[in-house]
């Protein structure tokens, strides 16, 4: 996959922010940085989310990653089905690439394992996109 100058620059814009909002956030608990090593460890062995950082994960996730892990709590509705995979009115399918289901399952799998089998289940019809570098 190729990228244009503005989805490079929109890419890098993106991960500035995520680096800003890490080096302003505050002290992060021992488990904080504890759960956030262990999904840096989890991308880079499965080849996803090249530029994840530990400061950028305790920013982004915390102890619990609750935006992800609170909307599997009970399993997913239908409209929250279309918001999790980005399909808002449900009308025509995103693109969506196989890193990214990936990436999903890691923070799944490190901070709500328990949610597993929700995730699973919300990605299970999503014909996801294979991303050749």
């Amino acid at each position: 996959m190729t990228c244009r100058g503005s989805d490079a620059a929109r890419a890098a814009t993106v991960f500035g922010a995520v680096a800003l909002l890490a080096a302003c956030s505050s002290s992060h608990s021992a488990e904080e940085t504890s759960k956030a090593k262990e999904l840096v460890a989890a991308t880079k062995s499965a080849g996803v989310a090249p530029g994840l950082t530990v400061d950028a994960a305790e920013a982004l996730y915390g102890t619990s990653a609750s935006q992800l892990c609170d909307a599997l709590d009970g399993g997913v509705s239908s409209a929250e089905q279309l918001l999790l995979t980005g399909n808002l009115t449900g009308r025509r399918d995103k693109v969506i690439t196989t890193d990214s289901v990936t990436y999903g399952e890691l923070v799944v799998k490190t901070y709500c394992p328990d949610q597993l089998s929700a995730y699973d289940d919300l990605v299970d019809d999503i014909d996801a996109t294979k991303v050749t570098r």
